[in-house]
This record gives structure tokens, sequence and C-alpha cells, in this order.
């Protein structure tokens, strides 16, 4: 079993962090520009986009939260759901507005700032309002004082989280004018608890280091 893509995607870090709670240590098959744009590629992601799963039979699998699914639900292990109804669902919410609000908004300035795909400030405006919209929505919720965000085990809302406040950390080192990542009680207590942790730390400095020979590769290409 293995994963194709880079260990700087925050998507990719966020199956690694799911996998390694059930046990798993994935392998990450490197995924150059080319390589995605290639059809073989667009045939087992139909949007191009990383991570993708292969099992070792040659069966594929696209999406992060599609992939983090199939793990628990085929591995052994703890599972990424709290047992308790309530705080299984709570998982979810927090998961959601990672993908639907962070993740989204956060996008902009990585296809903008980081790549520079495009310049379209205007976007960048709308990012930064989404990212903060999603964070300001997670402090509301409320993440634990102590351990994991949602229960006494790591969670898919754990899993999502750590990528993309890691993202939201790499992204206000480097781009102007980035969203406020910071000053939310309930996520900065968060934040320092858990990449301390050797869970959490490992994929945020597995992150960070792919980020920076990512720009380091970048900067000699140009």
């Amino acid at each position: 079993m293995k994963l194709h893509g880079v260990t700087f995607s925050p998507f990719v870090q966020r199956v690694l962090f799911a996998a390694r709670v059930k046990g798993v240590e994935l392998d990450v098959a490197p995924l150059g520009g080319a390589a995605l744009q290639s059809p073989a590629f667009a045939a087992i992601s139909p949007m191009r986009r990383m991570p993708v799963l292969e099992e070792e039979d040659g069966w594929t699998l696209c999406e992060s939260s599609a992939i983090i699914a199939y793990l628990d639900e085929t591995k052994p292990g703890p599972s990424l759901l709290p047992g308790d109804r309530r705080l299984a669902a709570r998982a979810r919410q927090i998961a959601g507005l990672v993908d639907t609000e962070i993740a989204a908004g956060l996008r902009h300035f990585v296809v903008q700032q980081l790549f520079r795909v495009y310049d379209n400030p205007g976007a960048l405006d709308y990012g930064r309002q989404q990212t903060e919209l999603g964070l300001d929505a997670v402090e509301r919720i409320g993440l634990n004082r102590d351990g994991w965000a949602v229960g006494d085990a790591p969670s898919i809302a754990d899993a999502a989280l750590v990528p993309f406040l890691t993202l939201g950390e790499l992204i206000c080192e480097v781009a102007p004018n980035p969203p406020v990542m910071s000053g939310r009680a309930s996520i900065d207590d968060y934040w320092q608890r858990i990449k301390s942790t050797p869970l959490g730390g490992r994929s945020y400095t597995q992150m960070r280091d792919g980020f920076a020979q990512a720009m380091q590769a970048r900067h000699a290409a140009s």
C-alpha cells in the first residue's frame, strides 16, 4: 500500500496522520508537476488532485476524506471517530469546517502567493475572509483544553486540523497580508499542545521540511 503525493501537501499529511493513528505506515510515492497533468494520473484522480491511495493489487482511491474513511473501516487499530455519537458528530463537524472553509480559503494563498499560478487580489480577500470565518466557527465550537480536539484520542478532527494549521503557519511566514491564524484562545492552546506531541509533531515537521525543500527547488529552477 502506498500514497501518491508530496509530503508538504496538507491533504497528504491528513491521510498520513490518520494512517498513523491506525498503526499504518504509508510509503509516499512523490508526484511531480508533469505527473499531475498526465492522462495516467487523471485516470486514478479525475480532478488531478493528490493524494491517491494505491493498494497492492493496483486498486486506487482518491480524495483524502474518502481514503481516511476507507482506512478506518478496513484497518485494525483505534477508531478515527469517538465511540460517543455526539462526540463523533462533533469531530465530523470540525473536519467539515476545515474542508469547506479553512482549507478552501487557504487554497487561494497557495495557488497565488506560494506557487504563483495566477494573480487575483479579490480572490485573496475572499480566501482571507473564508479562512478566518472558518477558524472563528471552530473557536466558537471549542476544542478540548487537554489532549486532542474531540474526546481523549486523535480523530478525524485532528487529522484535518493539524495539516491545515501548519499550512496557515507557513503562509503567515511567507505571504504578505495572510489570514489571521492566531488570537483564538481555544485553537491557540490546542495548536501549541498538539504540535509538540509525537503524532502531531511528526506531521508538523514533515510538512514544514517538505515545504522548505519544495521552495528551494522552485527558487533554484527560476
